[in-house]
């Protein structure tokens, strides 16, 4: 381990989620916890049990009715849904680290896009449990919020060299710090005890095929990264997000089906978008 990377892991180290969300993964834990146990704990944070409810009653569900309680919001939406939509929330108030080199509300929209978009496309393969791909998407870059806040000069050092090089931003940040953000994500992930199918996913997405088993889903992961950094930068979406015979061959999915979920992210994203990060 070079000594950048063991400041990275001391500095991963310092950064925790809040009690609220321990309790929550303690009730996973527990065999006999049941939907009022979740309810009672997200009810005691009046900002949090706000947030959910206006989650659930967002377009992300898209349920026909209000949802008005934090109990009936558990028993419609599920232990593994309600879990993500907390992690996600904590995660974004736990990471909210300042620096010079992106807004983060800037970093969270395209993040926030990036989840959407993976769970629509994992929907149109019909993946089992593609609900995950949300929060995978949504916190695969966190490892970029590390290096901009407490390694700011080597961060922007890799933006330029990838910028200067013509290099993928992940393949700079490895020659200069001998990693690059996924793994620093994941090591980050590692130390909050979350699952290691997602620790993986953040790993591997810059480089999808050394995902092995999660290849599939990695790669879902990286397009939709993809198409974030495009809607961010305002270019032509359809140009530059168009599948590359790769990607169509693994996933199958069609240009047009890429385009009828770029929409629907984009709508859902937005209302989103007033809920969390508000």
């Amino acid at each position: 381990m070079s000594e950048i990377e063991k400041r990275l892991q001391e500095v991963t180290e310092l950064i925790s989620l809040p009690e609220v969300y321990l309790k929550m993964r303690r009730l996973m834990d527990d065999p006999h916890s049941d939907i009022y146990d979740f309810a009672e704990v997200i009810s005691v944070d009046p900002n949090l049990s706000s947030r959910v409810l206006k989650v659930v009653n967002s377009a992300y569900f898209g349920f026909p009715e209000p949802v008005e309680s934090i109990a009936r919001a558990v028993n419609m939406i599920g232990i593994g849904p309600l879990h993500n939509m907390v992690l996600g929330i904590s995660a974004i108030s736990s990471l909210a680290l300042p620096n010079d080199i992106m807004p983060l509300n800037t970093f969270w929209r395209a993040s926030l896009f990036s989840g959407v978009l993976a769970r629509l496309l994992g929907e149109q393969m019909k993946l089992a449990k593609s609900e995950h791909l949300f929060i995978a998407g949504l916190l695969h870059e966190i490892g970029h919020l590390v290096l901009y806040s407490k390694f700011p000069l080597q961060a922007l050092a890799a933006r330029q060299l990838a910028e200067s090089q013509g290099k993928q931003i992940h393949e700079a940040e490895m020659q200069i710090l001998g990693c690059h953000y996924g793994d620093i994500g994941a090591m980050l992930m590692a130390n909050w005890k979350l699952s290691a199918n997602l620790q993986s996913l953040t790993r591997n997405q810059p480089i999808p095929g050394n995902a092995g088993e999660l290849e599939i889903e990695t790669t879902l992961m990286h397009l939709a990264h993809a198409c974030a950094q495009s809607e961010a930068t305002d270019s032509d979406t359809t140009a530059d997000n168009s599948l590359d015979a790769e990607i169509q061959a693994l996933t199958g999915l069609s240009q047009e089906e890429l385009e009828n979920s770029l929409g629907e992210a984009r709508s859902i994203s937005a209302d989103m978008e007033k809920v969390i990060l508000a």
